[in-house]
């Protein structure tokens, strides 16, 4: 009898070892990038995600709103959602407008801004107060241009733009225009260009698909407050694109679909955090915390 206890716990032990060890070798494999190719790719860090509710299955542009709270909007209701990166939950609703494709979001102090793709600006002054006023701005811009990208340059006390299909004056080159707060006007020219044939997009253009070889449609853009630089994502090739301030293309991320299924809107903290929003393509949408491996 003895000796049979002690068989079967021998036996225990073994199989015991044998799942460490196999769970060991399997843990070493995945975080290992010779033997799992996919790490290769893999130049970010998801820090934490959140999933966001139903109403905001089509999330689209993001803003910082003030201490562990973020602004978003969806491309189907004219709504300001301001989410609770603590609590978890939506705690204030903004109805600024009826439905409409709403893509980009800024807010400046009291003020909102936010852009529907066919390029109308709405102000939204003290959007905070049940009292808050609407007022919409025409700009150059149109369905053709499919508008999406929207943010603060608060250096040049300026909002930056950028059409995703097609710019108003050339195929050649990405452009960022400025809608400078002063004159509530947008500059004709863009104030930066990056071209298309720089080397940066050389991956881009082994494309199998026209539409996005050589080049990239941005769905948002945001400005890192430590310094200064750039950066534009995309959601129909998942990419991030980095500039400095001048315009110069400094790095081009793939982002890995798993992760990435459509990056809709991108923003900072004060203190140069870095959260995506991804649309709810086959899933949930989320927004994540993201730390890029320079």
């Amino acid at each position: 009898m003895i000796n049979l206890r002690n068989n079967e716990n021998t036996i225990a032990i073994i199989i015991v070892a044998s799942v460490l060890i196999l769970v060991g070798l399997l843990w070493f494999a995945f975080q290992n990038p010779s033997l799992n190719p996919r790490l290769e790719k893999e130049n970010y860090t998801v820090i934490r995600k959140w999933e966001m509710p139903k109403e905001l299955d089509e999330i689209s542009g993001i803003t910082w709103a003030g201490e562990n709270k973020i602004a978003c909007v969806q491309d189907e209701e004219g709504i300001i959602f301001i989410y609770n990166l603590s609590s978890n939950l939506v705690e204030k609703t903004i109805n600024f407008s009826k439905a409409g494709d709403y893509e980009g979001l800024a807010i400046i102090d009291s003020t909102a801004y936010v852009l529907r793709s066919d390029g109308e600006l709405f102000i939204i002054v003290n959007y905070l107060s049940e009292n808050f006023e609407v007022k919409t701005h025409d700009t150059p811009f149109s369905g053709k241009n499919n508008m999406e990208s929207l943010t603060i340059d608060k250096k040049n006390n300026r909002l930056l733009l950028i059409p995703k299909n097609k710019d108003l004056q050339s195929t050649d080159y990405l452009g960022i225009y400025a809608f400078n707060l002063e004159t509530q006007q947008v500059e004709k020219n863009p104030i930066l260009r990056v071209k298309y044939s720089d080397p940066i997009f050389e991956s881009n253009s082994k494309d199998d698909d026209a539409e996005v070889s050589n080049s990239i449609n941005p769905a948002d853009i945001a400005i890192n407050p430590l310094d200064g630089n750039i950066y534009i994502v995309e959601a129909r090739k998942p990419q991030l694109l980095i500039l400095d301030a001048k315009g110069k293309a400094l790095k081009l991320h793939n982002l890995l679909p798993e992760s990435f299924p459509q990056p809709e809107g991108i923003i900072f903290s004060p203190e140069g955090k870095m959260y995506i929003s991804n649309e709810g393509k086959n899933g949930t949408a989320n927004i994540m915390e993201v730390e890029i491996d320079e």
